[in-house]
């Protein structure tokens, strides 16, 4: 983060301690890596400058050094079985053009005896005086020139003599006339100071050109780091500068690297204000719905308190205690909802078995009801895996048979009249259009799981059903003592499930709902399209 962009955040809001991670900024660790490398590669050109630059000196003075060789060596000759050599100074004067070097000398014939120069003369080393004779040799093969009418390829070498390092070239040159092979040995040295010096000058030269080079690409370096990384400079300014309540995706244009992290940054925050929406929404409903039992609690409290007659005060009594009877499973199918919501927003769903949460449900859901109802179940599969979190789907499952046996008979005069549900869970395969019969298929096959629960009450109009699945929306047939909670709730589950809910007409008077919801694994598909609306 820039320094102003830190002092903003620490001005208009709390300090926020920074995430685990690895410390120091993107910007300085491209710095220092790109820095490293140019460093690293400055070095190896500076290595290659100074071979080069040696190599190339070494060339050229080895060639006037082989011409000054070969120039004494024609003055070599033979008479009366004498050597002698006339020196050639310009010759010399040719290795005198650098003023600090020395120059050194000495011709030796075919025996080895010294004709004249330096008789301490370093010769070359074995390996490349055997190299230089086998070049000899095939050279004079190559040419049809009998051994020892040839002159031998120069050898050039270094060696240390008088406390420096000596440049030595050494030449086998023929004389005519001479006794034994004829070929006399020439071996002329000069001290490297111009080399060296000219060298230096061509490595310097060199360096200096790669530093400047280096120094120019670092910095361009930095001005293309500065401004590939501006996108984040300007996304943070934006995030800087949003309100707390300003949920919007980021309008930012950043490069195609960080779209992948800015669109993931988007869904989060989609998802932050879908939380916070249903958390003001629940708050607000929450509010408005337990406003009025709230406030009938207390005026029937005041009632019983103002009462003399204890008959009256023990009615009063029962009111309150239904009134928060009804208080109470309000608050539970608000909490119900609000746990719906936030669980199906995580999705952590597990393989469960819908047969064993239809068991649990009914346990928890049947015997609360009051008269108790007739209830017959009848399970065509002995398991139903699938992906679902068991919690959601029991609760769908307590809301469905809830509000058939709160809604599901029609009383009229006979207050003995109890509920009849028929539930019932099937396979259900891909592409099944109509209402499942009694003969299943494998359930190994099955594309999905239906859950049909099925009362003898008055329906739902069909204008209505679409209706009842808004938070506290109630039919008009509906009886008391809803909530208006239970189908909302069943539809959520559904959805976040992958499944749907559906209502219809039952033969004979009542209604059904049918819960589809997919198999665990790949053969599940899409829910049936048939039945009811969702």
């Amino acid at each position: 983060m820039p320094a102003e962009s830190a002092r903003e955040a620490q001005a208009t809001g709390p300090a926020v301690a920074s995430p685990a991670g690895v410390p120091g900024s993107i910007r300085r660790r491209l710095m220092l890596s790109l820095g490293a490398l140019f460093v690293f590669a400055m070095v190896l050109l500076f290595v290659a400058a100074r071979s080069y630059g040696r190599q190339a000196v070494d060339l050229s003075y080895d060639r006037l050094l082989a011409a000054s060789a070969l120039a004494m060596g024609e003055t070599a000759t033979v008479a009366g079985g004498r050597w002698s050599m006339d020196l050639p100074y310009a010759a010399l004067d040719a290795l005198a053009m650098a003023p600090d070097d020395r120059v050194f000398y000495s011709l030796r014939t075919p025996a080895g005896a010294l004709v004249t120069g330096y008789e301490d003369l370093p010769g070359p080393p074995e390996a490349l005086e055997r190299r230089a004779r086998r070049a000899a040799d095939a050279l004079r093969s190559a040419a049809g020139v009998p051994d020892g009418a040839r002159d031998e390829p120069p050898v050039f070498f270094d060696a240390p003599y008088h406390g420096e390092t000596v440049r030595f070239a050494l030449v086998g040159h023929w004389v005519a006339g001479a006794p034994g092979e004829g070929r006399a040995w020439l071996q002329v040295g000069q001290t490297r100071r111009a080399r060296d010096a000219l060298a230096a000058r061509i490595t310097g030269a060199a360096t200096a050109a790669i530093a400047l080079l280096t120094v120019a690409a670092l910095g361009l370096c930095g001005w293309s780091v500065r401004h590939a990384l501006a996108p984040l400079g300007r996304l943070e300014a934006e995030l800087a500068g949003r309100d707390a309540a300003d949920l919007r995706p980021i309008a930012t244009p950043v490069p195609a690297e960080m779209a992948l992290a800015v669109g993931a940054l988007d869904r989060f925050i989609g998802r932050l204000a879908a939380n916070l929406d249903t958390l003001r929404v629940f708050i607000a409903e929450a509010a408005h719905q337990m406003r009025t039992p709230l406030a009938t609690l207390r005026a029937q409290a005041q009632l019983a308190l103002d009462e003399d007659d204890p008959l009256e005060q023990r009615r009063s009594l029962v009111a309150i205690e239904r009134n928060a009877a009804r208080l109470t499973r309000l608050l539970n199918q608000l909490l119900a909802d609000a746990s719906t919501a936030h669980r199906g927003s995580l999705q952590r769903f597990d393989t469960v078995d819908l047969v064993r949460i239809l068991r649990e449900a009914l346990r928890d859901a049947v015997p609360q009801a009051d008269p108790q109802p007739v209830v017959r179940l009848r399970c065509a599969v002995a398991t139903a895996p699938l992906r679902g979190d068991a919690l959601m789907l029991g609760e769908a499952i307590k809301n469905l048979v809830d509000n058939a046996l709160k809604h599901g008979v029609v009383r009229g005069d006979d207050p003995d009249v109890v509920a009849e549900l028929d539930i019932a869970l099937q396979a259900a395969p891909a592409g099944r259009q109509e209402a499942p019969t009694a003969a299943e298929p494998d359930p190994a096959a099955a594309a999905g799981w239906e859950l049909s629960v099925a009362d003898r009450g008055p329906g739902i109009a069909p204008d209505e059903v679409a209706a009842v699945f808004d938070r506290f929306a109630r039919g008009r047939e509906a009886g008391a003592g809803g909530a208006g909670l239970g189908m909302a709730i069943v539809r959520r589950v559904a959805d976040s499930h992958g499944g749907r809910i559906a209502l219809q007409p039952r033969p004979g008077g009542g209604l059904v709902a049918r819960l589809w919801l997919p198999a665990a694994g790949p053969a599940a598909a899409a829910p049936p399209s048939g039945g009811g609306a969702a």
